[in-house]
């Protein structure tokens, strides 16, 4: 899926890659530009789906590489194009390394021998697994690494964090609240502090019910991190980015409305095929689809949700995540909502041992950035000053 995978995710500009992109195809008698055009189709058009190959005539033997670190450029149609072909011998080798040292590594170079061996030379040697599960609690430490049957796993529990005032929270509020932020410079967090240690597998989708002041469209850039003795805790990330969070998520929210045939409740779809600004006091529901991944939280650590209207990460070559970028232009300030009304929430995949029942947690939220956060009564009151 050229639009959502690359170009546009969640009909968010992609400004950064692309240019370079098309730096590096001067010479080259392409015959056409995505950045060009991107500039020119900012809804899903017959042009963008053209582009898009019909994975279920894929019908031989296939190794697909799920990349849990290229979040911006290749995990979500791998992960994609594993679920929607017909191979009857698929299989997902997953990962959070880098991917060009993860594909050179001898664990890799064995599985991708073993798959030749089978499907090309015909000889008799056992069948990969069908998910290879690798499971980080830090850039730089594997967990654990298991085998599974499917993707995403069975046997998670798909748990909903709820939107509070104090922050992520197990039930839905009972009391309305809101909190405002700087569109361009500031942003919101909510914390959830895990009790005991908890693996979240598979892809997370967050609900927001949204008010815009002083703007009638924004880019809804959102972000899960993971935070251990008051720190940041990094992973690895798209173009060799080491400072990278759990997963992201983009999404424009004139351009909310569901693709009904291809949303799931724990992956919504965007349709970007009609805009619909907001008005003046309406107050929206958007569904935000986040990139998928195995993380393991140790007992203590924190999961923090970000919610802003700009890109999370700097650009700095030397620092940040070049040339990743996103263009977000949108002035003025955005008020999230919660209440028993408006449940917002974010839907994690919880994988349970099998003697638990669940994770519990404790709370924290804020502001980031300058904004302001109320607890209120009357939910339509959003200011929150």
């Amino acid at each position: 899926d050229a639009y959502r995978g690359l170009v546009r995710p969640g009909g968010v500009e992609e400004n950064g890659f692309l240019r370079l992109w098309d730096i590096g195809l001067r010479k080259v008698r392409q015959a056409y530009s995505f950045r060009r055009e991107s500039a020119r189709r900012p809804v899903i058009d017959d042009w963008y789906r053209s582009l898009d190959p019909d994975l279920s005539s894929i019908e031989v033997p296939t190794l697909v590489c799920g990349s849990f670190s290229d979040n911006n450029l290749h995990s979500r149609g791998s992960f994609a194009g594993f679920e929607q072909i017909a191979s009857v011998e698929r299989h997902l080798y997953t990962h959070r390394g880098g991917k060009w040292a993860v594909f050179y590594a001898q664990e890799a170079r064995a599985a991708q021998l073993r798959f030749f061996e089978r499907h090309l030379k015909g000889r008799d040697v056992p069948p990969l697994p069908r998910v290879r599960l690798e499971v980080r609690d830090r850039a730089d430490h594997v967990a654990e690494v298991r085998e599974e049957e499917s993707w995403p796993l069975e046997r998670t529990r798909w748990t909903p964090a709820y939107l509070t005032h104090q922050g992520l929270a197990a039930d839905p509020p009972t009391a309305s609240g809101s909190i405002t932020f700087d569109i361009r410079r500031g942003g919101a967090r909510f914390g959830w502090t895990l009790t005991k240690d908890t693996e979240l597998t598979g892809p997370t989708a967050l609900r927001l019910y949204v008010e815009l002041h002083d703007a009638h469209d924004m880019d809804l850039v959102v972000g899960v991190e993971k935070w251990s003795g008051g720190r940041f805790v990094p992973f690895e990330g798209s173009y060799g980015y080491g400072r990278d969070r759990v997963a992201t998520g983009w999404q424009n929210l004139a351009l909310r409305a569901l693709d009904s045939d291809r949303s799931r409740p724990f992956e919504p779809v965007s349709a970007c095929l009609t805009r619909e600004p907001v008005t003046a006091g309406e107050i929206v529901p958007v569904d935000i689809a986040l990139g998928a991944s195995s993380t393991l939280y140790r007992a203590g650590e924190q999961l923090r949700l970000v919610v802003a209207g700009r890109w999370l990460s700097p650009r700095n070559p030397l620092t940040g995540q070049f040339p990743a970028s996103y263009r977000t232009r949108t002035r003025g300030r955005c008020t999230l909502h919660w209440g028993p009304d408006r449940p917002a929430h974010l839907l994690l995949p919880l994988i349970p041992a099998r003697h638990e029942t669940g994770a519990s947690c404790s709370q924290d939220a804020g502001v980031v950035g300058g904004g302001s956060a109320s607890r209120k009564t009357d939910s339509t009151d959003a200011d929150g000053s």
